[in-house]
């Protein structure tokens, strides 16, 4: 196995929805060692992964991992860092010294060119979760042509055989859970408007359980892609409320995008229209306990990162790793939002 010493990394994290990017370097193994690389992942029958070299004696404390999430402008991907965080230190690692930060800014470009960056790095496996799907496939090929193994978390990819498993929420769920609490508090035939993000798989998951659900029982009036983002989603939320005064309810992709919408509503004096998130975003939740929002299906981040690390020692020890692993998600309303502690994630 590929040792090497991280010889740089900057982590800045800012709190609520700005963060920095982390960089860093390593040296190369020294004259006379045998890189041992894990070769590409195949699918096999059983539904797991298994590594095509082996090595059960792997010394972790050799190991670089590297986390490539979409954004750090995001409170939900430094939650998921704090998971990755927490297992590597579980597992005898050093996270300040054995992983590498990026920090693509949604941009799946720079995203690529990140990750061309980290297989001159030699890390030895790369946890991403890509901006858009389809154009990330050059990247995760470039990462099987070097042997390093990729771990899909969050939003899955569309060349799936491209990487050793993908680990996500119940995106599809979060939908549903969305979907079925709004069918109780609206009439059938009510207005509604969806903020999606088509690019991503599990915003799509989630739009797409939301609409299985619902079926015909709304008016779905609009649809626009708003990214995900609170500054995009503002100004369509608000002409929403003001091309219809009968528009009843907002389904949003994630919380920041139902942010937008807590604030449109906020500025036309609509306190009547409900609102759905998924996330689970601490800084959402006091907009669902005040009534300005009405619910968010809530993410297990750090499970979610923790989980992504152990696949990554799995498969680098040559032990078998399962294609997907679906983390649960819980809707959090203001019903019940007093049984969670929302200062943090679920």
């Amino acid at each position: 196995m590929k040792k090497k010493l991280l010889a740089l990394l900057t982590a800045v994290i800012v709190t609520a929805c700005m963060v920095g990017c982390g960089s860093g370097g390593n040296e190369e193994p020294a004259a006379g060692e045998t890189a041992e690389e894990p070769a590409a992942a195949e699918e096999n029958t059983s539904g797991s992964e298994e590594a095509q070299t082996p090595d059960a004696g792997t010394d972790v404390s050799q190991l670089t991992l590297a986390y490539v999430p979409t954004t750090m402008n995001n409170p939900f991907w430094t939650a998921m860092m704090g998971g990755i965080k927490a297992e590597m230190e579980a597992k005898g690692m050093n996270p300040d010294t054995q992983l590498v930060t990026v920090d693509a800014d949604s941009d799946q470009a720079t995203m690529n060119n990140y990750i061309y960056d980290l297989i001159n790095q030699d890390v030895d496996a790369v946890i991403m979760a890509p901006m858009d799907c389809t154009a990330c496939t050059e990247a995760l090929q470039a990462c099987v042509d070097a042997n390093i193994p990729v771990i899909n978390v969050d939003t899955a990819v569309d060349r799936t055989d491209l990487v050793v498993s993908v680990i996500a929420s119940d995106n599809y769920g979060a939908g549903v859970q969305c979907a079925e609490d709004m069918m109780k508090k609206l009439e059938e035939g009510s207005k509604i408007y969806i903020m999606n993000q088509p690019s991503g798989s599990a915003c799509a998951q989630r739009e797409q359980g939301f609409l299985d659900t619902v079926g015909d029982y709304f008016e779905v009036i609009g649809t626009s892609d708003t990214s995900g983002d609170t500054a995009t989603t503002l100004p369509v939320a608000e002409d929403a409320i003001t091309a219809d005064k009968e528009i009843a309810g907002f389904f949003c992709i994630n919380d920041m995008a139902a942010l937008g919408c807590v604030q449109a509503c906020a500025a036309s004096n609509r306190n009547d229209i409900v609102i759905y998130g998924v996330d689970g975003n601490p800084d959402f939740m006091g907009y669902v306990s005040d009534g300005s929002a009405t619910g968010s299906s809530a993410q297990q981040p750090s499970v979610v990162g923790s989980n992504a690390v152990d696949a990554a020692l799995a498969y680098l020890a040559g032990e078998s790793v399962e294609k997907e692993i679906v983390v649960p998600v819980t809707l959090i309303t203001a019903d019940n939002i007093a049984d969670f502690d929302v200062t943090d994630w679920q």
